[in-house]
């Protein structure tokens, strides 16, 4: 037996030195790639693992909202007449805001600003906007335009609103420079 390994390895000797060669290269690059990937990827260690959840005296969670307030006179004073007519082109698909321009499926918005809700001639608005009264101002135009179904109940509008606060700044300041 231990003749025919060194009769095979005599015969082979090149194709044993390639295979031996072949093998040194692979365990290499593994090493190489694992150095790379531990270098490349280092977990961040947590200094203290979980979170804490504060009791109250009834033995209830404490529940903080650390929300800044939305300030809309802020924001109104940064606000961008250009910008709010690119962002109006969402809204221009179902309201017009040129002067006497009529209403598309919304109504005409030209005025819009101090204008009495619900108050556009030859417009059909639902009971939820008709019987809301007062008048369009910057504070309910920006609480519309977040999330009309959120605002009146029962809107006929179907748009889902506007996110960021400064869009909705910027929108109004268009609407407002539509008189």
């Amino acid at each position: 037996m231990k003749s025919r390994i060194k009769n095979f390895l005599k015969n082979n000797q090149k194709c044993v030195v390639d295979m031996a060669t072949y093998l040194s290269f692979a365990i290499i690059v593994t090493i190489f790639a694992t150095i790379i990937a531990d270098l490349t990827y280092q977990p961040k260690l947590l200094k203290k693992r979980g979170y804490e959840i504060e009791i109250s005296a009834d033995g209830k969670p404490v529940i903080k909202k650390e929300e800044k307030p939305i300030i809309l006179a802020e924001l109104m004073k940064i606000a961008d007449v250009e910008k709010g007519a690119k962002i109006f082109k969402k809204c221009a698909s179902c309201h017009n805001v040129g002067k006497g321009e009529g209403s598309k499926v919304g109504p005409a918005l030209y005025g819009v600003v101090g204008r009495p809700k619900g108050s556009y001639a030859g417009f059909s608005y639902s009971e939820g906007l008709k019987s809301m009264g007062g008048i369009w101002d910057r504070e309910s135009i920006n609480q519309f335009i977040t999330k009309p179904k959120d605002y009146i109940s029962g809107t006929k509008m179907a748009f889902a609103g506007l996110k960021k606060p400064q869009d909705r700044a910027d929108v109004i300041k268009y609407l407002e420079s539509k008189k």
